[in-house]
């Protein structure tokens, strides 16, 4: 009978849920340093240009102390074609030129807010809080997608699901004789 009430505390204290500390809006530029156990931060990237529609979605979890990255790509374009990267230790520090943190201190400095529309070239996401960034045309789209590129680089040297493959050379020129 005495062991009871030290049973009823062991079983409140490990039920108690912590409730991460975790906030999109302070942390996004350095999430993967301030993300706790259990948090998931989602960024997801419009690639589409013209009539390519294409998007991918990096998902950064925190399991054990660890920060995983999970990246899905899609495009729609001329068949839908995805492919699913499986997890991966997510090693970049948030200083590091070539870290999700800086792609998106970059696109903060360079977003365009008076032309905010209904669709974000990037949308960060954790929870119910989120944070768009948006581009000012084709120019600035594509200068945004080539630093997102150097960062997926980065990590994933292997990816080649949006690179193409060089065209095959012309065919020699056969020039023919006059009898």
């Amino acid at each position: 009978m005495k062991k009871l009430p030290l049973i009823i505390l062991s079983f409140s204290l490990f039920s108690c849920k912590h409730e991460s500390q975790f906030d999109l809006n302070k942390d996004l530029y350095h999430f993967s340093e301030r993300m706790e156990n259990g948090d998931t931060v989602k960024i997801m990237a419009d690639l589409s240009a013209c009539t390519f529609l294409a998007f991918e979605t990096y998902t950064f979890t925190k399991q054990y102390d660890t920060l995983f990255l999970e990246k899905y790509s899609e495009t729609a374009s001329y068949g839908k074609t995805s492919q699913t990267l499986p997890k991966r230790i997510y090693k970049v520090k948030a200083s590091d030129p070539l870290s999700f943190e800086n792609y998106l201190k970059f696109l903060n400095k360079e977003d365009k807010p008076h032309e905010k529309g209904d669709f974000p070239l990037v949308t960060v996401t954790y929870k119910k809080q989120s944070r768009k960034f948006y581009d000012d045309g084709l120019q600035d789209k594509f200068m945004k997608h080539d630093s997102l590129f150097a960062v997926k680089e980065n990590i994933y040297p292997k990816d080649t699901f949006f690179k193409q493959e060089a065209p095959p050379p012309p065919p020699p020129i056969i020039k023919s004789k006059k009898s």
